[in-house]
């Protein structure tokens, strides 16, 4: 084993990790500090001086061939609290700056803004740090926050030569065969004992030590409860309840995770995508119980929602920090953990945490499809109607794809099939609500720009973006992206079911089958909820 690939078996794994509906069970990271410990609450993550950054791109590799340097990305999340120490400690420290001045070109991801990056080292968790040559190909990855002196050891070797860690041409996938009744029974019953393996029945959710509200898990859960289950509305019940405890009691707000197996120890960063899990969550069980706690629950994200991650235009807006002033230089920084016990005229007096103000087109489309449920409320449809007024106006392009962020004017940017899918799926939802004939219109051009330029005519499935021509080592390689491709197939099932001729059922069921091969299936563990909606919402098309 050489030195690097030692060094990546003893990286350290405290993340800030995206655990929403997103993101897979292999990037949660246990937290740096240990168990039982509380969050920590020292000035460790205050920002120091802004630091130079590069941005991702071929001119990266570019200089760093021309300069004999070595790549190094600092994938984080902008609402990510280790994500915030590790930039004011680890590369702050002098020996590190040193280091990265000498040999390397050092490059920062925002990974909510580069969704290529992000679902293609999620599974590292946030921050994720990866090491590359001049000419794109990986020398390692490491998961999580990263010491000074680890780091700069790290950096040492890599300066010295180091050989790569991870450098393995990827396997060629098989061509897919399209699913039939049968392979959709098989996959969702081993899809369904692999989620029931996962569950918790001491704490409620799936998986342990880290607690979180899985959204999609909870959606699968609901429908078994809604189809006469009863074994599965106690379960999807007393998880709900037991959920409730990371839901902040002042603003409402979900928080994306908890450490220590229990749901008391709450990370405070608050993801868009995880409101979406909990109002949909929420909602669906008062739906179910007619048990107004549920609807009040539903009410108080919602609240959230409204308050601090909705836009002047109606779009919906993608984070707010774990801490406050983590971004502000000559600020007082506090951790989350000390924020958050305080009551909302002291928060509000301190300021309030950094919100993202981005509006993505993937996160707003699982927002608007959690405004719908039933609840004798007109608020939220009109909520809906209005992000998604604001999405095809923000984010359409002339060919039907969908820009990740408000950028419709600028087609020569690489489109992502996370956004279409998802917005896709939500504009369907919203038109069997209110049967607005737009709304099947822009749907059906989504999926002709799906089908027509994502799609792997000959492995089935679809790849996660558009060809990047710019794109250097690893980046130029298309991926097919388990959770794109299962939005891919729901909204698809969808829209075939309102317009059967928009929709080829041969590419419904090719993709279905790449996503429930076993091997990914597994690779998914806990998160494994939207595979199953999937194989419901396409039985009836095969």
């Amino acid at each position: 084993m050489n030195r690097l690939a030692g060094l990546l078996l003893f990286t350290l794994t405290a993340a800030c990790t995206g655990i929403t509906p997103r993101v897979p069970a292999s990037s949660l990271a246990a937290p740096a500090t240990p168990a039982g410990s509380p969050a920590p609450v020292s000035p460790s993550g205050a920002p120091g001086a802004p630091l130079v950054w590069a941005d991702l791109g071929p001119g990266v590799f570019t200089r760093a061939k021309a300069e004999g340097r070595f790549v190094v990305i600092d994938g984080s999340a902008e609402w990510c609290h280790w994500c915030h120490v590790m930039e004011a400690t680890t590369y702050h420290d002098p020996a590190v700056r040193k280091l990265l001045d000498a040999r390397f070109v050092a490059v920062k991801v925002d990974i909510d803004a580069q969704p290529d990056f992000e679902e293609r080292y999620r599974e590292y968790g946030w921050p994720a740090t990866v090491l590359m040559t001049a000419d794109g190909r990986e020398l390692g990855k490491f998961k999580g926050y990263l010491e000074p002196e680890q780091f700069a050891d790290i950096l040492r070797t890599v300066a010295r030569g180091g050989q790569s860690a991870s450098d393995q041409p990827p396997a060629a996938q098989a061509e897919a065969r399209a699913l039939d009744v049968a392979g959709v029974d098989e996959a969702r019953a081993r899809v369904r004992r692999q989620l029931d393996d996962a569950w918790d029945p001491k704490e409620g959710g799936w998986g342990v030590p880290q607690k979180a509200p899985l959204g999609w898990d909870d959606a699968w859960t609901l429908s078994l409860a809604r189809a006469g289950d009863a074994a599965q509305r106690d379960r999807a019940l007393f998880t709900l309840g037991k959920e409730s405890g990371i839901i902040d009691p002042v603003w409402g707000g979900v928080c994306q995770y908890s450490t220590d197996g229990d749901w008391m120890h709450p990370h405070h960063e608050k993801l868009l995508t995880v409101q979406a899990g909990a109002i949909l969550g929420y909602a669906g069980a008062y739906a179910l119980t007619r048990d107004e706690r549920w609807l009040r629950t539903a009410q108080q994200v919602r609240g959230f929602v409204d308050g601090f991650l909705t836009g002047a235009d109606g779009g919906f807006e993608t984070t707010m920090d774990a801490d406050l002033n983590a971004h502000e230089p000559g600020k007082p920084y506090m951790t989350g953990h000390d924020y958050y016990a305080r009551g909302d005229a002291e928060r509000r007096a301190l300021g309030i945490p950094r919100v993202d103000t981005q509006e993505y087109a993937r996160d707003n489309g699982v927002t608007i499809v959690a405004q719908l449920p039933a609840s004798g409320d007109a608020a939220p449809l009109a909520s809906a109607r209005h992000a998604a007024t604001r999405m095809l106006g923000s984010h359409m392009t002339d060919r039907g794809g969908i820009t990740h962020g408000a950028r419709p004017d600028d087609e020569g940017k690489v489109l992502y099939l996370a956004d279409a899918a998802s917005l896709g799926f939500a504009l369907v939802h919203l038109y069997q609500v209110t049967r607005e004939a737009d709304l099947l219109v822009a749907a059906g051009r989504i999926a002709a720009f799906v089908l027509g330029e994502l799609q792997d005519a000959r492995g089935g499935g679809f790849y996660a973006s558009t060809p990047d021509p710019g794109a250097v080592g690893v980046f130029a390689v298309r991926r097919k992206p388990v959770e794109g491709n299962v939005m891919a197939v729901r909204f698809l099932a969808r829209l075939a079911r309102v317009t059967p001729e928009s929709v080829p059922r041969e590419a419904v069921a090719r993709a279905l089958a790449v996503v429930t091969r076993a091997e990914v299936v597994q690779d998914r563990g806990r998160m494994v909820g939207d595979v199953l909606l999937a194989l419901e919402e396409a039985r009836g098309l095969l």
